[in-house]
């Protein structure tokens, strides 16, 4: 654990943010690349003259999508597996896939059970309350519950990138006591850009006509959404510094 107030987190982790962007560029806009043309080719539905679109069509569509999706995963996780090794252990762009590929591995496993849990769980509500007037509100405390664990085991991220073992029971006492801190430095870290965000949308929506608007917006969208990986990335890695105590010894590499 090291001496970080609330601030310092902060401000560090859009320093490191910068700094990550500037040592590993090719890697940023190599990312960036991959969610942008994704993106686009997402948005393009699939229609006729008539306006009618055939059933497999649309099932071939949504298919793309869902694998366009799985790919901007990967990537995201790649890029985030090295901001947090560049932010904890000054580790550069090289190797892309360090300890062999095992982080990623578990990274993405570990998204993908927490996707999975939450969808479960959203799945059963609905299933338990349909038909009730009230269903709505039933929602709330279990978006309230995943969140919760969600904070409780966020840890576990930069951990993984370390090559740590998933050590949800470590995770989970680190964070004891501080959810709310880590939840305050992800808003206050992440809302400069996220107004950013909302204004450039708005924006293009005015200045551009729909087509023109929908595209260029796309490719922005997929910048700032690259920058908010990177700047989550390395907003937790501090928090990381500030918190882990008993997940250090499950890493191999501690944390310069």
């Amino acid at each position: 654990m090291e001496q970080l107030t609330f601030g310092a987190c902060v401000k560090k982790g859009w320093i490191s943010s910068w700094q990550a962007v500037t040592q590993m560029p090719w890697l940023f806009v190599g990312v960036w690349a991959v969610f942008a043309c994704t993106s686009l080719l997402i948005g393009q539905r699939p229609s006729n003259a008539a306006g009618a679109v055939a059933p497999a069509a649309l099932l071939g569509h949504a298919l793309l999508s869902l694998g366009f999706f799985a790919l901007q995963m990967v990537v995201s996780s790649v890029l985030t597996i090295k901001v947090h090794r560049f932010v904890l252990l000054g580790e550069g762009a090289n190797p892309l896939m360090p300890l062999n590929g095992k982080p990623l591995g578990r990274y993405l496993a570990v998204w993908l059970a927490s996707m999975l849990i939450v969808l479960a769980a959203m799945g059963l509500t609905y299933t338990a309350t349909r038909g009730f007037k009230l269903a709505g509100l039933v929602y709330l405390p279990v978006i309230a519950i995943c969140l919760f664990v969600s904070f409780r085991l966020i840890l576990l991220y930069p951990s993984i990138a370390l090559g740590g073992r998933l050590t949800l029971r470590a995770a989970w006492r680190d964070s004891r006591g501080h959810v709310w801190n880590m939840f305050g430095v992800g808003v206050v870290a992440c809302l400069p850009l996220i107004v950013v965000a909302v204004l450039v949308g708005i924006a293009l929506g005015v200045s551009m006509p729909n087509d023109y608007s929908s595209k260029s917006l796309s490719v922005v969208e997929a910048l700032l959404n690259v920058s908010l990986v990177v700047l989550v990335a390395a907003s937790l890695s501090w928090l990381y510094r500030r918190y882990a105590r008993e997940l250090l010894a499950h890493v191999d590499t501690a944390p310069q």
